[in-house]
C-alpha cells in the first residue's frame, strides 16, 4: 500500500512544532507563543490559567496522526496482539534510552561524542530493516555501555523517573488504542460504545478531581498516567478516520481525494481558504474566554464545511461530520467544565483537538495535491513517516555536532541579545534543517520503526 503522504505532511508538521516550541527564546516572547498553563516569564505552571495555544495543539494532533495511522499498519496483516504489545514495549524503553544517552548537557566535548554514539546506538536499534542481524544486537551493548560510562564519567543518574514524556504517554496510548481498535476493527459499534464509556469515565474522573490526585503520588505517576485512558478520547475517532482512508488509499493506483472532486479550481481555493481561516479562529476562540457567541459561530462554521462537503467535496463528507460532531461536543463540555486546560486534560481539550487535526488532514490533503514534489511537502511529509527519528534528531546529533564542530558559536551569534524574534527565526531554521536531514534519510528508504 502507499503512503498516505497528507498523514506523515500533518505529523511532521507536528513535530516540527514540538520540537520548535522547544528551542525558542525563553521567558521573552508573547504568552501564545508557549503552553498557555506555563506563562513567560518563569514558565511555572499556573492551574488557575485556562485556554489553549498553538503549542497546546501539537501532542493532540500527533495523536490524532498516529490514530489514522493504527489502521493503515494493520491493513498488512501482521497486526495482532503479539505486535502491538511489542511495539509498545520498544516505544516504551525508547521514551527511557533516548534519555539516558543524551549527555550534552555536561561540558567538554565528550559528552558530546558519547551522545552521538547513543544517536549512532539507537539508529541501529530501531534502524527498520538492517541489513545485518547482529546490529541489533550491536546497538543494544552500545547503549548499556555508553547508559555505564555515563553514570561512571558524566554523573548521570539512572532512574525510572526520568523518561521522555512524550514518548511514555505515546506508548501507552499506543498499547490502549491499538487493542481496541484491534478488537473492533469489524464492529464499529462497539468501538463507539467504547468511546462513550471512555467518555463517561472522563468526565466523572476530572469531576472528582481524580488525574491531580493521581499525579501527586510520586510513585504512581511514573507509570500510571489516567490521561492515557482521557487522550483515548482523540485516538478512537482518528482510527475511524484511518478506516475511511484506509480503504480509499488502498485502490488500484493509490487515491488523490481532489483528483477526483468535481469543484473547480477556484471552489477548492476557497475551501482550503476557509478550513483553514477556521482553524484560526478556533485557535483565536479557544485562547480567549469561551462564550455562547463563539460556540454558536464555531458550531454553525463547523456545519457549513460539513455541507459544503457533501455537496462539492463528498469524499471529505464523513470525516468532515465527524469533526462538526467533535467541534460542537467540545463546545458543549466546555460549558459544563467551565474550562479548557491541558493541565489537567479536560474533555474539551480533547473533543476540540480532534476536530482540529480532522481539518489539519483535510488541509494537508490540499497541499500535497497542488505541491506534491515542493520542499515543503518533501521535507515534512519525509520527516513525518520517520517519527522517532524526527523528534531526537536535533538533540542527539545536530547541537552535540555543532559543539563538537564550533558550529555552536554561529548558533549563539544568530540570536543577538534583545532580539528574541531573531531567535525564533533561528529555531525555525535549526529545525527545519533537522527536517531536511531526516526527510532525505526517508527518501533514502531508512526508517526507524518501533
Amino acid at each position: 500500500m502507499k503512503r498516505y503522504l497528507s498523514l506523515d505532511l500533518l505529523r511532521g508538521l507536528t513535530i516540527f512544532g514540538m520540537v520548535f516550541s522547544a528551542i525558542i527564546p525563553y521567558g521573552v516572547l508573547p504568552d501564545w507563543m508557549y503552553h498557555i498553563q506555563n506563562p513567560p516569564p518563569a514558565h511555572n505552571l499556573d492551574f488557575s490559567v485556562s485556554g489553549i495555544g498553538w503549542v497546546d495543539l501539537v501532542f493532540p494532533i500527533f495523536i490524532f496522526c498516529m490514530g489514522v495511522a493504527i489502521p493503515f499498519a494493520g491493513s498488512s496483516g501482521k497486526m495482532g496482539v503479539k505486535s502491538i504489545f511489542l511495539r509498545f514495549l520498544m516505544l516504551w524503553i525508547f521514551s527511557y534510552l533516548y534519555v539516558f544517552l543524551d549527555f550534552s548537557t555536561a561540558d567538554g566535548w565528550l559528552p558530546q561524542l558519547a551522545t552521538v554514539g547513543g544517536f549512532a546506538a539507537l539508529f541501529m536499534l530501531y534502524m527498520s530493516k538492517p541489513p545485518y542481524k547482529w546490529i541489533r544486537l550491536a546497538g543494544a551493548l552500545l547503549s548499556i555501555v555508553l547508559i555505564i560510562a555515563g553514570v561512571l564519567f558524566f554523573d548521570e543518574k539512572i532512574t525510572i523517573y526520568r523518561s521522555g514524556i512524550i514518548i511514555f504517554l505515546l506508548s501507552f496510548i499506543y498499547l490502549f488504542g491499538a487493542l481496541i481498535w484491534f478488537y473492533t476493527r469489524d464492529n464499529l459499534k462497539l468501538r463507539f460504545i467504547v468511546f462513550l464509556l471512555i467518555l463517561l469515565f472522563a468526565s466523572v474522573t476530572m469531576h472528582f478531581s481524580l488525574p491531580v490526585k493521581l499525579y501527586a503520588i510520586k510513585e504512581v505517576r511514573w507509570f500510571f498516567n489516567i490521561e492515557y485512558i482521557y487522550f483515548l478520547l482523540i485516538l478512537l475517532p482518528a482510527t475511524y478516520v484511518g478506516d475511511i482512508l484506509k480503504g480509499r488509499v488502498s485502490l488500484p493506483g493509490g487515491f488523490d481525494s481532489l483528483e477526483r472532486a468535481t469543484a473547480n479550481l477556484f471552489t477548492r481555493i476557497m475551501m482550503f481558504a476557509y478550513l483553514l481561516m477556521f482553524v484560526i479562529w478556533m485557535m483565536i476562540a479557544l485562547y480567549t474566554e469561551w462564550s455562547l457567541y463563539k460556540m454558536l459561530f464555531s458550531v454553525s462554521a463547523a456545519l457549513i464545511i460539513w455541507l459544503l462537503s457533501k455537496r462539492v467535496f463528498p469524499q471529505y463528507a464523513q470525516i468532515s461530520l465527524i469533526a462538526s460532531v467533535m467541534i460542537t461536543g467540545g463546545g458543549l463540555f466546555l460549558f459544563y467544565e467551565g474550562a479548557i486546560t491541558k493541565v489537567p486534560c479536560t474533555v474539551s481539550y480533547c473533543l476540540f483537538t480532534t476536530g482540529i487535526s480532522i481539518y489539519l488532514l483535510i488541509i494537508s490533503d490540499f497541499v500535497v495535491h497542488w505541491f506534491p514534489a515542493s520542499y515543503f511537502s518533501r521535507i515534512f511529509s519525509g520527516a513525518g513517516s520517520n517519527p522517532l527519528m524526527s523528534y531526537i534528531t536535533f538533540g542527539a546529533l545536530v547541537m552535540p555536532v555543532f559543539k563538537l564542530t564550533g558550529l555552536i558559536h554561529i548558533y549563539i551569534a544568530a540570536y543577538p541579545q534583545g532580539w528574541p524574534w531573531i531567535g525564533v527565526a533561528r529555531a525555525a531554521v535549526a529545525v527545519i534543517f533537522t527536517m531536511a536531514l531526516v526527510a532525505y534519510l526517508s527518501e533514502k528508504r531508512i526508517f526507524w520503526r518501533a
